[in-house]
Order: C-alpha cells, then structure tokens, then sequence
C-alpha cells in the first residue's frame, strides 16, 4: 500500500509522521506552507488517490461496491478523525450559502450527455461558501463607482447594467467577473464545485431543483433576463443555479478527470435566459468561450473557502481554494481503466507520449510540446455549408414568423457558423459541437 505522511511544523523545522493520511484543512495548510517543498512526488500522490476507496469519515470502510474498478481496489487507507477541526455555524458570511461538501461523481455516465460531460469521475468535494444569488447589476455598479471594477461592456437593451439593477449583472468577461470576486475576497468557483453545488450534491439532481421539466422554474424562454430569486430556491437554497444567465467558472476548459493548468477558454455553467431546450439547463452541460468574451447570456457569482473546511487532496495553486483530485473514473473504453492518472489499457505509463503529471491536472503537455493551435472542440477549418431541416420548419414558423425555413449549417467553427448563417439572413434556432439549426428567411 502506498503511504503518505503528514508533515509537522516543529520548531521551525519540517518533520513527517509516516504511515498516515490526513484530510488537511485550508488554514492548516497556509500555516503550514514552508513544508509544502516536502509534498511527495505528483505519481506517489496519485497512486494513494488510485488505491483510496474509503469514506474518509474517520474510520476505514470497504470500497464502495458500485464504483468502477472496486473489485481490485486497494485495501482502505486510515484517516485521523480526532484532527478534524470544527467549522462555525456562521462559517459563511451574509448572502451566501455553506456547500457542505462530500464524496461526487462528476459528469455523465457512458453514453449518456455530450461527450465531454465523460468520463464520469469520483472525486471529494471541501465544504464552501457560495453567492446565494447571481451577482446583481446593482451590487457591480457600486464596485464601479468604488474604483476596482470596470463598467461593462456592450449597451444593447438586454445588458442590465443601468437599466434593472435587481437583474444579474451580465455584459462582463471573465477577467471583470474574477476582479469582482476578488474585492468581495471571494473568487469564482471551481467548475467542479459548480456542478456539485447545483446537483445537491449527492442527490445528483439533472436540474438545480430536481428532477422536474424546466417550465415555470427557472427563467428561460424569455427576452431578457429576470430579477435574481424570482424563481424558487434549488439544491443548497440556492437560486439561478439553472436558467437566468450563464455563470463563470474559475476553470480552463479540458478534458474530464483534469482541470487544465492554463488553456484558450473558460468554462461557464449553467444555462441562460434566451434558452429554449431542456437540454441547455441540465446541470452537467458545459460551455466555453474565451475570457475575454462577453455577452447578455453570461455572469457570475462568487465562491469562498471555509477557513477550517478539510481540503480531501491538499491546497491548490490558489492559496483560496483546494486542490483538485480524483479516486476514480468510469472509463469510455472497457479495456481501459483508471490508472490514478488517466484511463489506459492496464501496463500502460501513468502519462501518455510527451505528457507529465501535475499535481492537481493529471497529465499535462509538457513544455515546449506541440499543441494543436485549434480551439479545444471546434471543427477542422473548412467552409459552413448549409442543408434544409423541413421537420424543423414547424418550429421556425411558429417562433421566427419572418424565418420559416428550418437549415443545419454544418462545417467551419462556431464563429463562422455563426457568420455565415447570418450572411444569409438567418437566426439559430440550436446550436451544438460541429453545427448550428437555424431559421432562414
């Protein structure tokens, strides 16, 4: 069994009790930042995350029978319950909401959503603090007239900055969103803290609220979009979790089990208001675009760490925040499995060619390694064409009087999907990867 040690702060020296593994809390490990040097290696970390099983409730449980690979898991390792600290009633300041945090399956089982929903991965989740509501227009515009923030961008009707002040704020990119976050000494969530918090968690709901169709509970099919809390609360008593606007996360886009350590875009969550499809609240759907885009669709709300909440895989990058981790995944291919790191055939090296482990990213593109210069999902650089959808047509005729005529415009990126359909007077009806459902005139 592979073993990792806590280390002690003692006298001014680093001193490492072997044989144990501790759930260490964000605070602990800020005191005890002068030890992190003596973190053992990225692949030693990963193969105890691999063998790990347990329910990390201060006693050693059998692996859980339905998690993928439980069969040849590794025997429990022993956690130390009595260092657990204590988090306050009123660990969450006015306005937000505690996240109590726990074991997650994140994303969609095999064949189910959209393929970078997969593969499906057990991972824990830290207890947080989290926006009970969207960020409004009203609380971003006094941290403009303050100084740190910078006004919005666009003046089209359905931006809400100066015009419905009980709205979310929307109109930002990511950067203004982050500076926010940070004069609240806040920052934006994680996308797997997101996920965990509009799921409820445990209860793996497909929409903040539940099980139950989006009509009449969240703010969609709409021309602009509503005052925040209009709706009834979701998981956690949050509200707008789905539907309203789209949401920044603090995360580059990449490829399930990892966050990538830097990337093209940033991912948001979580539906907006101009949505007409179920499919676009459901609460695993993801989306990205790049930081310095913007729209009427997308804003945000804010995340904050709990001083004493246990961080399952140590502290991250971001002092504010815990590292990211993963126990275990539901491979796509049945002859793979989770090496701690990916999913490869068994025998397989832990990273792939010209890869290398991260802590917290899995198996990262080494340094000066080739990268695809193609944004992360977009379709080969080839010219939109379009082809008639007549099954469609009813739909067009019925919400684009003036564009009856249904089109899939397929080839190209987004962006010149976009382009071209508009070109020929057309307006998206959908959208997905590697194509655009328009009405066309």
């Amino acid at each position: 069994m592979t073993k990792r040690g806590l280390f002690e702060h003692q006298k001014g020296s680093c001193r490492e009790v072997p044989g144990i593994v501790v759930m260490l809390s964000v605070s602990a490990l800020l005191s005890h930042a002068a030890c992190r040097e003596s973190t053992p290696p990225a692949g030693e970390q990963n193969a105890a995350v691999q063998s790990s099983q347990e329910e990390l409730k201060g006693k050693p449980v059998v692996p859980r029978a339905d998690a993928p690979g439980s069969a040849d898991a590794a025997p429990p390792l022993v956690t130390v319950s009595d260092l657990k600290p204590e988090i306050p009633p009123d660990a969450c300041p006015a306005g937000t909401v505690h996240v109590t945090g726990g074991e997650f399956w994140m994303g969609s089982e095999r064949r189910r959503g959209a393929r970078e929903e997969r593969p499906r991965f057990l991972t824990r989740v830290a207890d947080f603090c989290l926006d009970q509501y969207e960020v409004t227009s009203d609380r971003y515009e006094g941290c403009v007239a303050a100084g740190p923030c910078t006004p919005p961008h666009g003046s089209q009707s359905t931006c809400n900055y100066g015009r419905r002040g009980d709205h979310p704020i929307n109109c930002v990119d990511w950067n203004q969103a982050h500076a926010y976050c940070t004069t609240e000494g806040a920052r934006l969530p994680s996308e797997l803290e997101w996920e965990y918090a509009a799921r409820g968690g445990q209860k793996y709901h497909p929409y903040s609220w539940g099980p139950e169709a989006p009509d009449g509970r969240t703010c969609w099919k709409s021309d602009h979009s509503c005052a925040v809390g209009s709706f009834e609360a979701g998981a956690f008593g949050l509200h707008d979790m789905s539907g309203n606007v789209w949401e920044w996360t603090n995360d580059w886009f990449g490829n399930y089990p990892w966050p990538n350590p830097n990337g093209q875009s940033k991912v948001f969550r979580g539906g907006g208001w101009s949505r007409r499809f179920d499919k676009w609240m459901r609460a695993t759907l993801r989306n990205r675009t790049q930081p310095s885009s913007w729209g009427s669709h997308l804003g945000f709300r804010c995340a904050r760490a709990i001083q004493n909440a246990e961080c399952p895989f140590g502290i991250g990058s971001d002092p504010r925040a815990c590292r990211h981790g993963v126990v275990d995944a539901e491979c796509e291919d049945p002859r793979h499995q989770f090496n701690g790191l990916r999913c490869a055939l068994p025998g397989a090296p832990p990273c792939g060619p010209r890869h290398e482990a991260i802590a917290g990213h899995g198996c990262v593109l080494r340094e000066g390694a080739a990268r695809s210069a193609r944004p992360e999902g977009s379709a080969p650089e080839e010219a939109p064409v379009r082809a008639r959808s007549p099954e469609l047509d009813p739909d067009c005729q019925l919400n684009q009087p003036k564009r009856p005529n249904a089109y899939a415009i397929r080839g190209g990126t987004h962006a010149a999907r976009n382009t071209y359909g508009a070109s020929l007077g057309c307006k998206n009806r959908d959208v997905g990867v590697g194509w655009n459902s328009a009405c066309c005139p």
